[in-house]
C-alpha cells in the first residue's frame, strides 16, 4: 500500500519544519548544531550533531500517538535500532521538544512481542500492509519516565 503523495508531502514539510525550528533552537542555545549527511540521515537515522552527537528528530508528534520504530518500511533496522544517541520528539500539545535516549526506547519497546490486529493497538508489534515495518504504538505517558530534557519553543 503505497503512501498518497498528498500525505508524503505533508509529513516531508512537517518534519523539514521540525528539523529547521530544532536546528535553530540548539543554536539560539549555543550549541553547534550540523546537519547530518544524506547517507547518515538514510542509514544511521542521524538528522544532526549537536555538539558532535547524533541525534534523531521526529516531527510531529502527539501525547496520544507516538509510534516507536523498530524496523523499517523495507524491514531493516529502524530508527529504535541505530544509531542516534537521542531521539527528540516534537510534542505538538506541549509545543516541547523532548529528548529520550534511543537505548532507552528501544529497551523499553523490545519488550512487547504481542501482534497488533490493527493500528488503533497500543503497546503491540504494528506492521502496515504491503510494508515491513514494525512499529509499536504508544502514549507520551507511556515513554515519559525516560524522558532526559524537555526544551519549550514557544
Amino acid at each position: 500500500m503505497a503512501v498518497s503523495k498528498g500525505r508524503y508531502a505533508y509529513s516531508f514539510s512537517e518534519g523539514k519544519k521540525a528539523e529547521d525550528k530544532f536546528s535553530q533552537l540548539m543554536i539560539d542555545r549555543q550549541n553547534t548544531c550540523v546537519k547530518s549527511s544524506k547517507i547518515d540521515d538514510i542509514n544511521k537515522h542521524i538528522d544532526f550533531y549537536v555538539n558532535n552527537i547524533g541525534v534523531d528528530v521526529k516531527g510531529n508528534r502527539h501525547l496520544q500517538t507516538i509510534w516507536l520504530e523498530l524496523k523499517n518500511v523495507k524491514g531493516n533496522k529502524g530508527w529504535l535500532e541505530c544509531c542516534s544517541e537521542y531521539i527528540v520528539f516534537d510534542i505538538v500539545e506541549k509545543k516541547s521538544f523532548c529528548f529520550f535516549k534511543r537505548e532507552d526506547l528501544y529497551n523499553y519497546a523490545i519488550q512487547f512481542k504481542d501482534i497488533a490486529k490493527d493500528k488503533t493497538e497500543y503497546k503491540k508489534r504494528y506492521t502496515r500492509k504491503g510494508r515491513l515495518d514494525v512499529l509499536i504504538k504508544v502514549k507520551y505517558t507511556d515513554i515519559e519516565q525516560y524522558l532526559i530534557q524537555e526544551i519549550k519553543y514557544e
